[in-house]
């Protein structure tokens, strides 16, 4: 089975809390998939990499989390 990566970068430490809660809700909402998060710091902020097993699974993660960031840009 190939995985699939979804690339997310955090520009503050209250986006991060917020995306911990996100990926805990996804997790909890799609069965706990095996998933695997990277850490890696940049000049930009933080970056992660989350790894799911399933790339059915990490497009729907990449579509949730793209439209939840939109969601909050617009509030």
């Amino acid at each position: 089975m190939s995985r699939a990566t979804t690339e997310v970068r955090l520009a503050s430490s209250d986006e991060a809390a917020y995306f911990s809660r996100f990926v805990q809700g996804f997790l909890s909402q799609n069965g706990f998939p095996f998933v695997i998060i990277h850490n890696a710091p940049d000049l930009a902020g933080e970056r992660r990499e989350v790894v799911f097993e399933d790339p059915g699974v990490s497009r729907k993660f990449a579509q949730e989390w793209g439209r939840t960031r939109r969601s909050a840009g617009e509030a």
